[in-house]
């Protein structure tokens, strides 16, 4: 294989990885990383985190819906809807006891209060995070 074609796939393999990567970025979702995740979900807001991983076929089904959901609460003063990318921020998703992907966390003052299991949908997922504030705001 000669140097042209080793330098094309790696081009390709950019712009592959790029792409996969914005498709979850959004505005409205909160990007956590190893260097803000401790002092964002210790803030005294209700954090819903969803855990990925950029290649996992279940997080890329989610990411639209994950963006609705940022949306959705981008006013909310109490609920915040973050994300954090465990191909990046390994030692976040290490210390969280992230399993698989994705996995959906309520974060409250810096410490896990809850595990979503249910369906994948807006109106559970709205549901289960304003049930959780209120559990958690109303007890502080």
């Amino acid at each position: 294989m000669g140097l042209r074609s080793i330098a094309s796939m790696l081009c390709m393999l950019a712009l592959g990885l790029s792409a996969t990567a914005s498709e979850f970025e959004d505005k409205n979702v909160i990007n956590l990383t190893a260097s803000n995740y401790e002092s964002k979900v210790s803030d005294g807001k209700v954090y819903l985190i969803k855990y990925y991983a950029p290649w996992c076929g279940h997080c890329k089904r989610l990411a639209d819906t994950w963006k609705q959901l940022g949306a959705a609460f981008k006013t909310d003063k109490r609920i915040q809807i973050g994300h954090v990318d465990c191909t990046v921020a390994r030692d976040v998703c290490k210390a969280a006891d992230i399993k698989g992907y994705p996995t959906l966390k309520v974060i409250y003052k810096g410490e896990e209060y809850q595990t979503y299991k249910g369906p994948r949908e807006l109106s559970a997922l709205k549901a289960f995070v304003q049930e959780a504030a209120t559990d958690l705001l109303s007890d502080s």
